[in-house]
């Protein structure tokens, strides 16, 4: 599907420049993202130097090519002792139409440029080791709609007042979660005259978002849409959920306590390809929505675990019946910071497929004890992981799944 070139009223006023672009032709200098670079060099020492090369454009259209990166460290005198170490590094490049970086794959990659233009007057050249883009009327693609949304409602507290508030979670597509500018929600009364309720986001941080005030007793239908440089996307699937009764009371406390949404990124260590390996494997997560006598508001935690055996692509689609990790350490730093922070375990299996959820139990903050907590269900989406395996390019370069995201069912603490 090719892209929207024109942007409604209200992406632009919210993205300002960035939405300005039209299909004018305009020149963009080409640089690995800064933090991409870092990531990939592993060192930054008064700033990265690089030194990028066109490579044509990809299967997908995008504008590609590669980077030679360069940092020196040391010389200072007594500190570095006036020795100078130089590391190095080189990665292989997906650009969008507005010249962010949207893949990159680190490993040896070749120097040389290839300049091309496309059907669309797009133009891809170097001057040196300067590389350019000059786009005509470039075929603009929003991100796909966002996923697995989650919607509750809640008494909320402000002060001396009180009043119904919705919570409402979602999960950005894998392959632009990185470019995402800003989502917008709209809750939707169902066969009532109450008003409709949308708020946007200032940032693709966070995935939740409140709305309020909610009115009680009412039927709400909930959609979300991304937007990143070059459109917004279509409407989530919409999901439906109904407010307490009319007298607005909503019980403060349950038999237990829940966080109604929890979701983050996993990060595989050195990642999946077609040869078996052993993987470390980093989650960061966040909870919201959270109610109960024990449970603050929200939070957000991290698990390390690592794998029992040797993974592969296949892993993606594999429902083992147990997961094949450790027991992952668990931490969870409270918000408000007040609230302290627990330590316990978390398993999170890894698959794309449908598999059980996560298990585990934490301790310290506002637990006193030790609280088993567990999602029933988990759902993954990995970037890459349909392409995992499989040789990319005249040279059979295989990019590793490094990196996927998740969102739960609600999280129980019993």
């Amino acid at each position: 599907m090719l892209r929207k070139v024109i942007l409604g009223l209200t992406a632009a006023t919210v993205l300002g420049c960035a939405f300005a672009a039209t299909a004018s032709a305009s020149t963009v200098r080409l640089y690995m993202n800064e933090g991409d670079a870092f990531a990939v060099l592993g060192h930054s020492c008064g700033g990265i130097k690089q030194e990028v090369f066109v490579r044509g454009f990809g299967s997908n259209g995008y504008p590609t090519g590669t980077a030679h990166l360069e940092t020196k460290c040391g010389g200072s005198g007594r500190g570095g002792g006036y020795k100078v170490t130089t590391y190095t590094a080189s990665a292989s490049l997906e650009w969008t139409w507005f010249g962010e970086t949207r893949s990159y794959s680190a490993g040896a990659a070749s120097f040389e440029p290839i300049p091309a233009e496309d059907g669309y007057g797009d133009k891809l050249y170097n001057v040196g080791s300067a590389a350019y883009l000059e786009t005509g009327t470039p075929p603009l693609q929003p991100p796909a709609a966002p996923s697995n949304i989650t919607a509750s409602v809640g008494l909320y507290e402000a002060g001396t007042s009180e009043y119904l508030r919705m919570t409402v979670g979602w999960t950005e597509a894998a392959e632009t979660a990185g470019l995402v500018k800003y989502s917008t929600i709209t809750a939707t009364p169902v066969g009532s005259t109450a008003p409709v309720l949308t708020t946007t986001t200032s940032s693709n941080y966070f995935s939740y978002a409140y709305l309020a005030p909610v009115e009680p007793n009412t039927k709400y239908r909930i959609t979300v849409t991304n937007a990143d440089s070059e459109g917004t996307s279509e409407p989530s699937a919409p999901i439906e959920v109904t407010s307490p009764n009319s007298d607005g009371e909503v019980p403060k406390e349950h038999p237990y306590d829940t966080c109604t949404i929890n979701h983050g990124k996993i990060t595989l260590t050195p990642g999946l390809t077609e040869t078996p390996a052993l993987q470390s494997i980093t989650v960061s997560g966040e909870l919201s929505g959270c109610e109960g006598r024990n449970v603050p508001e929200s939070g957000k935690y991290t698990v390390k675990e690592k794998s029992t055996e040797e993974w592969a692509c296949a892993q993606l689609q594999s429902a083992s019946a147990e997961p094949t990790t450790t027991t992952g350490t668990l931490t969870v730093k409270w918000l408000p910071l007040e609230e302290g922070t627990s330590k316990g375990t978390l398993t999170v299996p890894v698959s794309e497929t449908a598999i059980s959820g996560v298990t585990g139990s934490l301790k310290g903050g506002p637990f006193q004890t030790a609280v088993p907590m567990n999602a029933s269900s988990i759902f993954e989406s990995f970037t890459g992981a349909s392409m995992c395996g499989i040789p990319q390019g005249r040279k059979a370069v295989i990019k590793p799944v490094r990196v996927g995201y998740f969102s739960t069912s609600e999280v129980q603490f019993h």
